[in-house]
């Protein structure tokens, strides 16, 4: 049978089911924003190769809060415009609640919510799991981390002609040909291969620090 649950009840539980996920975690709240706690439990959860999906629907998500979760690996998050419940589930537990996953929440309001267990209450345990699982089809997905593709186009390092993109290659034709009769790799240079910016660059390094960097995780 569910169990009562007060306002501090409520948010002691939601941490455990943060804690006890073994391969999956759904966390449903109109108004997101995650406490210092509930974010250190999320991240244990996500090292552990839990699969989190969160769904919001309220206001548009502060970027402080988006770049801290895009740390997280293993994480889905979706947008569901007219939101207006919150549920928490993992394999075997489930809350579902008038508390927001928000600090505000946790911290002033007065909530109450339920908790449910599989075992003991399956057949609600699986209406409330399956209908969540219909707003998430009917969700929008909101991309964390931006999706990174090698440029076609780069820049000659000597004289920023437009070239084809090969950090093993950065110089047009005319340009290799005067580089090659000396061959120093150390020759310093005018621009980035990759963003074409007026950079100090040379043949064994012919991208800026920043696109050095972006290059070094495709």
């Amino acid at each position: 049978m569910a169990d009562f649950l007060t306002t501090k009840g409520t948010a002691h539980h939601l941490e455990n089911i943060i804690i006890e996920a073994k391969k999956k975690l759904v966390l449903v709240s109109p108004y997101l924003q995650i406490s210092q706690t509930f974010y250190q439990r999320l991240k244990d959860a996500s090292n552990r190769g839990v699969s989190i999906k969160i769904i919001f629907g309220k206001d548009e998500l502060d970027y402080r809060e988006k770049n801290t979760l895009s740390e997280l690996e293993n994480i889905e998050l979706f947008f569901f415009e007219n939101l207006h419940a919150k549920c928490y589930f993992n394999e075997k537990s489930m809350i579902i609640t008038s508390m927001n996953m928000y600090a505000f929440s946790e911290n002033t309001n007065r909530e109450m919510g339920v908790l449910i267990s599989r075992t003991k209450d399956s057949k609600l345990f699986e209406n409330a799991m399956n209908e969540t699982l219909s707003i998430i089809q009917s969700s929008y997905t909101i991309e964390l981390k931006p999706k990174k593709t090698k440029p076609n186009k780069g820049f000659c390092i000597r004289c920023s002609t437009q070239i084809k993109y090969n950090p093993d290659s950065p110089y047009c034709n005319n340009c290799f040909q005067i580089w090659s009769e000396y061959q120093n790799y150390d020759y310093v240079e005018n621009s980035c291969h990759r963003c074409g910016k007026n950079e100090t660059t040379t043949m064994i390094k012919p991208q800026c620090y920043d696109c050095f960097n972006v290059w070094r995780v495709e």
